[in-house]
């Protein structure tokens, strides 16, 4: 009996860390959301909270016009583990901080360990956006060889038409696979839909007519803050919102 009671105890406090560890998870999407990161679209995976699902858009720079899927996997104790989290990109990305092989995202020059309730997941992406804005910037006091990339390194100190050149052949090879049937029958997995005029017109128009209505801000020009695109993402309803223009 007493074997039976312990058994019993140890598995409810194993549920209720998990259910802990489930909230916290469910805090960190919730503060993306609130930081309305531009560009960046991920969501947990519905069956594996550690996985998570996520969509790059590039908005300017080398990667202009870059769509790039990438998974964000964490630790099995996250956040409480000091182990980083992985960031992993479907397919080829070239970049200093993206290994070739892998296609894994070295984060470690900005987190060097995951410092529990300091460190959030949304500071990650933004990590990610800015590298992505000025990889030379990104690798300015970074030791060549602790780069995960050395020969896209060099070419971007050297020659950068040709860096260029290699990053729009990723930029083309990654938006190949934009409808690609899923990898995974996880209803969370994010999928994009090839314009239909019938279905997405209507929505299209709508959107083009509220933002015509607004009034825009005092600027002393360049725009800066404007949407810059459509994003037309099916998800499972009511998880986020498609047809975004953050």
């Amino acid at each position: 009996m007493t074997l039976d009671v312990d058994a019993q105890k140890k598995d409810e406090k194993i549920l209720l860390a998990t259910i802990q560890q489930e909230y916290k998870i469910l805090a960190e999407y919730k503060m993306i959301e609130s930081e309305k990161l531009s560009g960046v679209y991920v969501i947990p995976s519905y069956a594996n909270s550690l996985q998570w699902f996520g969509v790059f858009f590039g908005r300017q720079g080398f990667y202009e016009n870059g769509v790039f899927r990438f998974s964000i996997l964490l630790p099995d104790r996250f956040p409480d583990d000091k182990n980083v989290p992985a960031i992993v990109f479907q397919h080829n990305v070239v970049h200093p901080l993206v290994c070739p092989y892998t296609n894994s995202l070295d984060i470690s020059h900005a987190f060097q360990e995951w410092r529990c309730g300091e460190d959030h997941l949304w500071q990650l992406l933004k990590y990610m956006q800015a590298i992505f804005a000025d990889p030379l910037e990104s690798i300015r006091n970074v030791a060549l060889n602790e780069l995960s990339n050395v020969e896209s390194a060099k070419l971007l100190n050297n020659n950068r038409d040709a860096f260029a050149a290699l990053v729009q052949e990723s930029i083309t090879e990654s938006k190949s696979h934009i409808y690609d049937t899923p990898p995974t029958e996880d209803p969370h997995y994010i999928v994009f839909e090839q314009f239909q005029t019938d279905v997405h017109g209507p929505v299209l128009e709508k959107i083009r007519s509220s933002r015509s209505t607004v009034t825009p801000p005092e600027s002393s020009g360049g725009g800066g803050g404007a949407a810059t695109g459509l994003s037309w993402v099916k998800v499972k309803e009511g998880e986020f919102k498609p047809l975004s223009i953050e």
